[in-house]
């Protein structure tokens, strides 16, 4: 009987109807999950750090004894940094003011204190002249982990819309945080949407990798 039918899993007929049975799964679960978000349109705000440069490749060169300095006013800055924080509508919908809860800011630290707002614009152009400013956290050492940085007052943030603030650090390099995401209904993204597609992309891999048989072996 097996030398005349053969090995289940040598027969091709069988994988046929497993690889059917498998995308057919897949179309549905896809089906649903599109009819679900068409239903239901999630808001999503992003934010991410775009760029962190020294300004001081090296350290040698700064400092009380290094050849070079950086200045603000009379301040002379020990380790600078320029920041580039970009925060985008990544939604399908407008996020309007009203979606800041109790009127709160969008916060985000950087680990050092900001000491000037170099430039900000956004795309499309919005006037962001009143919305942007810096904070600094009540008690907060000038040495410590959160020693303030930047807020987004409540403002309209059209579909599509990405705002882009550069700011100027004196401090080491740590990991920018939002330490105020108030914004109601609305789900907060971390990451790029480049780096999302990707790791969507890795997600779906490895789910259909797991509805063939062994599982994880073709990985």
């Amino acid at each position: 009987m097996e030398i005349l039918a053969g090995r289940w899993w040598q027969n091709v007929d069988v994988w046929a109807i497993i690889v059917s049975a498998i995308v057919a799964v897949l179309l549905g679960w896809l089906s649903a999950w599109a009819t679900l978000r068409a239903s239901n349109p999630k808001r999503k705000v992003g934010w991410w750090e775009q760029s962190n440069t020294p300004l001081f490749a090296e350290s040698r060169y700064a400092g009380e004894n290094g050849p070079l300095t950086v200045r603000l006013g009379n301040t002379q800055l020990e380790k600078p940094r320029i920041i580039d924080l970009v925060i985008a509508n990544l939604g399908k919908h407008d996020i309007t003011a009203a979606m800041f809860h109790e009127g709160a800011p969008l916060r985000f630290s950087f680990g050092a204190p900001v000491l000037v707002t170099l430039e900000y614009g956004s795309t499309p152009a919005a006037d962001l002249s009143q919305l942007i400013n810096t904070y600094v956290d009540n008690g907060a050492m000038p040495t410590g982990p959160l020693v303030g940085g930047i807020e987004l007052k409540p403002t309209l943030l059209r579909k599509g819309q990405t705002v882009t603030i550069t700011v100027l650090v004196d401090g080491d390099r740590r990991p920018t945080q939002c330490t105020s995401f108030p914004l109601v209904d609305v789900a907060e993204v971390t990451e790029p949407p480049s780096v999302r597609a990707r790791t969507l992309g890795r997600a779906v891999l490895e789910n259909v990798l797991a509805l063939l048989p062994g599982g994880g072996l073709l990985r």
